[in-house]
């Protein structure tokens, strides 16, 4: 059983493929490496400037909650809940400490005291709050606080004494023991908020209850904003102008090697007088120059080898033809045909000779008498 096998297999596998030249493609490898680099770097930025915001935050945070809590008495704060009454003289002195709080610190939005009942797991008891109280003429928030993107004290009502709160979170439950602030920002119509606790400690140092600060986070969430525009903007620009640049140097680099493909495709079509001078004639030497000299040199040997190729081949023509000149002559003449025609013309010979010898007999005869 035969195979067959095409006649060029290089035409073969050329019909399924496409070409690129090594210029684009030296050009989108490294496009791809940049833009993989470029977005590790975005990410760790922005990652790294809104961690570091956070930090900050939560230590103003809870800078303020701390200073919040060992400002208030704790036997008071203990008394006050227990037998004590909205605006009774314990309830105003620790209001208006917390008001001073929330007034040092304007990114401080709600300033509160609370505590948890052994009995009420998932709940916590407000005792005091820093908002004032009923009919009270709020003072004119500055005006930094009425920038577009910042966060607005909310006009809320002052809660009860003893009022159950159900919204609450681990952190908030052990701020009753430990100073701390929540992982997560939330979001109410008012701005983006953080919130942090600190213990309120009785003169025995017992924790009788905890100090809450809500503060604005809108900073954070707008220097992360600008973080990611600026850097996008720098990048996208790097990004083109590096891609250009190696678009340059790819063409420099890969020039050679294309100009040395249009002398390779010119010899393969039998154009064998090309110059290679410009290709490696440098005090430079690189791989590029030594291909081409060792390619002129192939061109030269393969130009020579096709001379004598031709040459041969010619002579083989002759001596073609001449054998078979002679193998039609010997056909010529082993043919019963040519073999009919000598025998014809030695018959006609025969003929001739013996018609011409009685001629010449009379002749001799009249010529004795």
């Amino acid at each position: 059983m035969s195979e067959t096998t095409p006649t060029n297999p290089g035409q073969a596998e050329k019909g399924s493929s496409f070409f690129i030249s090594l210029r684009t493609k030296l050009i989108l490898v490294l496009a791809v490496l940049f833009l993989v680099a470029f977005a590790s770097i975005f990410y760790w930025l922005d990652g790294f400037v809104v961690n570091l915001a956070m930090q900050n935050l939560r230590a103003d945070l809870l800078s303020s909650a701390e200073a919040a809590a060992a400002g208030i008495d704790g036997d008071a704060h203990q008394r006050l809940f227990e037998n004590g009454e909205i605006d009774d003289a314990d309830y105003t002195k620790i209001a208006e400490y917390l008001r001073v709080i929330k007034a040092t610190n304007p990114k401080a939005s709600g300033v509160y005291t609370y505590l948890q009942l052994p009995d009420k797991p998932d709940q916590v008891q407000l005792v005091v709050s820093a908002a004032l109280p009923p009919g009270t003429e709020p003072p004119a928030a500055p005006a930094s606080a009425a920038q577009s993107g910042a966060c607005q004290i909310a006009p809320s009502s002052r809660p009860e004494l003893g009022q159950d709160y159900f919204d609450i979170s681990p952190t908030m439950v052990e701020g009753i023991r430990t100073p701390g602030s929540e992982s997560e920002l939330w979001e109410d119509e008012w701005g983006i908020w953080l919130s942090g606790y600190a213990p309120i400690y009785n003169s025995n140092g017992q924790a009788v209850g905890a100090v809450g600060v809500d503060m604005c986070a809108q900073q954070v969430i707008e220097l992360q904003n600008n973080i990611r525009s600026n850097t996008l903007i720098a990048m996208g620009v790097t990004l083109l102008i590096l891609i250009l640049v190696v678009g340059v140097i790819a063409t420099g680099v890969t020039r050679p090697v294309m100009e040395l493909t249009r002398i390779a495709n010119r010899i393969g079509a039998g154009d064998y007088n090309q110059d290679f001078s410009h290709l490696y004639s440098v005090q430079l030497q690189d791989e590029v120059n030594n291909l081409a000299s060792v390619f002129e040199l192939m061109a030269n040997k393969v130009y020579s080898r096709e001379q004598k190729l031709l040459a041969r081949v010619e002579q083989l023509e002759i001596m073609i033809d001449e054998q078979k000149r002679d193998h039609q002559v010997s056909e010529i003449v082993d043919s019963d045909f040519f073999s009919e025609l000598q025998e014809k013309v030695q018959d006609m010979r025969a003929r001739f000779k013996s018609s011409d010898k009685p001629s010449t007999k009379s002749g001799k005869s009249k010529k004795s008498k």
